[in-house]
């Protein structure tokens, strides 16, 4: 069976690819880009996408699954489904579930839930027992079943102690510690502190509560030499404390939300709760 898609906008920045032009497709496989010829075009289905794009499969790198335990917020199925729905074709599940993600067996259940699904799925696993922040978790276990990475996701790992450890294990496995930077005995509150926040009466969250936590994990990253990922940051200061560490080569990166990218806190006036986040 052969498909032409027609005119659409090919973009693929690993290769540099940004373009309009056809694609064949013959039996689900793209097998001719660019001219295509009328032998090409016979016994073909033709869609024109003009106006459209074609890019490569995305990846969501932070993703609540929520399952096991929080099958009446997601499950790993549903969550398969909406990613394919998106374009995803990869995603990475963090550990806020129920039990966490802190044992083999955890693991093993999302793998084999997911499994066959057109989606990928990468376990992200407790950094500590329980994500608790106490104990560390069984790193080279959860590596050797599939962890990609750590965290205590919800919370940053509560004691510079346990960071160090995180750090230096997952160093060994050249993989991250991802971290939700939040002071909590600072963040008590519903929304970004400001003009807004007294205007409406509701409790504010300073932006020194992310930047506090920002500062220790890039030190930490640089003394154990280990990799920090920075979750869904949020604050000016954060962004120009990870653009100064890059600089001096510690190993740090960082990431975005859409809604931090479209959204001011003036959008809370309504009280609409769908604008408040966390971070805010």
């Amino acid at each position: 069976m052969k498909i032409i898609l027609k005119n659409p906008r090919i973009f693929h920045p690993l290769n540099n690819i940004d373009k309009e032009a056809d694609i064949l497709l013959t039996d689900g496989v793209i097998s001719k880009t660019g001219e295509l010829t009328k032998d090409d075009f016979k016994d073909s289905q033709e869609y024109d996408l003009k106006g459209k794009l074609i890019v490569p499969g995305f990846f969501d790198m932070h993703v609540h699954l929520r399952e096991p335990g929080r099958e009446d917020e997601e499950t790993i199925i549903s969550g398969c489904e909406a990613a394919a729905s998106g374009g995803f074709t990869g995603i990475a599940c963090m550990p806020n579930t129920e039990p966490a993600i802190d044992s083999a067996e955890v693991i093993s259940l999302i793998k084999r839930k997911a499994a066959g699904h057109l989606v990928d799925v990468y376990p992200i696993a407790a950094a500590t027992v329980g994500r608790k922040g106490e104990v560390i978790s069984p790193m080279a276990e959860l590596y050797e079943f599939g962890a990609v990475g750590f965290s205590d996701d919800g919370t940053a790992i509560k004691t510079s102690s346990i960071l160090r450890r995180a750090l230096e294990y997952s160093k060994m496995y050249n993989v991250p510690v991802i971290e939700h930077c939040e002071d909590e005995s600072l963040a008590g509150g519903s929304m970004n502190e400001g003009l807004n926040s007294t205007t409406l009466g509701l409790p504010p969250i300073p932006s020194v509560a992310e930047d506090i936590i920002v500062s220790r994990d890039i030190l930490m990253a640089g003394y154990t030499g280990g990799k920090i990922h920075i979750a869904h940051i949020s604050t000016k200061k954060s962004v120009e404390m990870v653009r100064e560490a890059k600089k001096k080569g510690i190993n740090v990166t960082a990431e975005v939300t859409p809604h931090h990218f479209t959204l001011t806190d003036d959008a809370v006036k309504t009280y609409d709760t769908n604008t408040k986040m966390n971070p805010p």
